[in-house]
């Protein structure tokens, strides 16, 4: 089959930094679009600097997100502060397609990112500005981290147990959701240029990606006037991670099957007896039947488990580690994982496309982009600039 080629021809300058902006370039730049990241010289995207590192080496070329973030682009350096890179950003501009960032919309304006600005010369640009709350509103210049994306949306408070503090979701979440829908509507107002010549400002907030989420909460809210609150604790022990031999398993009561299927899974004799039979013995008996279920599965390693429950037409799950994630037959048969050689951090699996199209199939072209390591290519081979003035603009900090 052939790469994924859906954005051939695209060109995206990747000004964005740490997560959410270099996110939603990457996956342009795995449907085949020609993106180009711009770093500051000499510092780079703070995303260098975040770990964990490869060979646990804090090297800027060795940080595991920008390793991953960054796959399938070209990288430049440029001051976009200093007059004459602000030159530079134009020559790149007017070869550009899609522009995006993640920066403070009043910061943005302080750099020339505004959208007016940037589309005056070329009015046919996507600008694609990613932050937490918005271009607009009280709150647009305020910053915030994952943790306040996830308070702020709302999805927090609903998260965990009703007798416990909300939770909040692992891993940046918020900055990857953003992405994401960012990629999404970006797509979507290029479409709507090539039926109108125009570009378009993608405005998109990380909070309202993730409020958008809150599909029952809100109505919930609007039409009873009502604050649903997060799940009941029942004490039996169903849809909630328990204890197996060899880590965490999630029982689950969902789907067709009597509950005689449930006990005669797990094994232990006294889980069939009839208090157990209905929903509402379950719940009056819960701690007794939480017990007899820590009892029953500790005999089950979780995977054999997983196994068994869905060949019994059975919904139970198991919590996967990063280990067996990448040792997943599921994942493996469908070749989710990609090798990417880089030339200082070495040879790895990265993880892959979770959508898959009939046309075509993803691959990584190209590792994450040394600092600077395409000036020559973009600047003197595609702008024209000569070798000369390569070596004053660097001299001064331009690049």
């Amino acid at each position: 089959m052939t790469p994924l080629g859906l954005l051939d021809g695209i060109r995206v300058l990747d000004l964005g930094t740490e997560v959410s902006g270099p996110f939603c370039a990457k996956l342009l730049a795995d449907y085949g679009a020609d993106v180009i990241k711009v770093e500051l010289p000499g510092v780079g995207d703070p995303a260098r600097r975040m770990g964990p590192f490869a060979d646990d080496d804090p090297h800027p070329e060795k940080s595991i997100p920008f390793l991953y973030i960054n796959t399938n682009k070209r990288g430049v350096t440029l001051d976009t502060r200093n007059p004459t890179g602000r030159g530079l950003l134009e020559a790149l501009l007017q070869t550009a397609d899609v522009l995006v960032e993640n920066v403070p919309p009043a910061h943005a304006e302080d750099l020339g990112l505004d959208y007016a600005e940037l589309t005056r010369n070329n009015p046919g640009l996507v600008v694609t500005s990613i932050t937490a709350f918005g271009q607009s509103g009280p709150y647009r210049d305020y910053s915030a981290t994952d943790l306040v994306n996830c308070a702020f949306s709302g999805l927090m408070y609903h998260t965990g147990d009703s007798d416990r503090e909300p939770l909040r979701n692992s891993l940046n979440q918020s900055l990857y959701v953003a992405g994401i829908n960012a990629a999404v509507a970006t797509s979507g107002a290029l479409l709507h240029r090539m039926a109108t010549g125009r570009g378009q400002h993608v405005d998109v907030s990380a909070v309202e990606c993730l409020a958008a989420h809150l599909v029952q909460p809100v109505p919930y809210y609007t039409y009873m006037g009502a604050i649903k609150g997060r799940r009941p604790v029942r004490g039996s022990g169903f849809e909630e991670l328990m204890p197996a031999r060899d880590g965490y398993v999630i029982p689950s009561v969902q789907g067709s099957q009597p509950w005689s299927a449930i006990a005669g899974l797990i094994g232990l004799e006294e889980l069939h007896d009839q208090r157990f039979a209905t929903g509402s013995g379950r719940i009056e008996h819960g701690e007794e039947l939480k017990q007899l279920l820590i009892q029953g599965l500790a005999e089950w390693d979780r995977k054999p488990l997983f196994e068994a429950s869905g060949e019994s037409r059975l919904v139970f799950g198991m919590a996967q580690d990063a280990g067996d994630l990448f040792n997943c037959p599921q994942l493996r048969e469908r070749d989710f994982f990609v090798e990417v050689d880089h030339p200082v951090a070495g040879r790895a699996e990265y993880p892959g496309m979770g959508p898959r199209l009939s046309g075509g199939v993803y691959e990584i072209r190209r590792p994450a982009p040394l600092l600077g390591q395409h000036n020559t290519e973009v600047y003197r081979d595609e702008l024209g600039y000569s070798s000369q003035d390569l070596v004053v603009l660097m001299a001064s900090g331009v690049i």
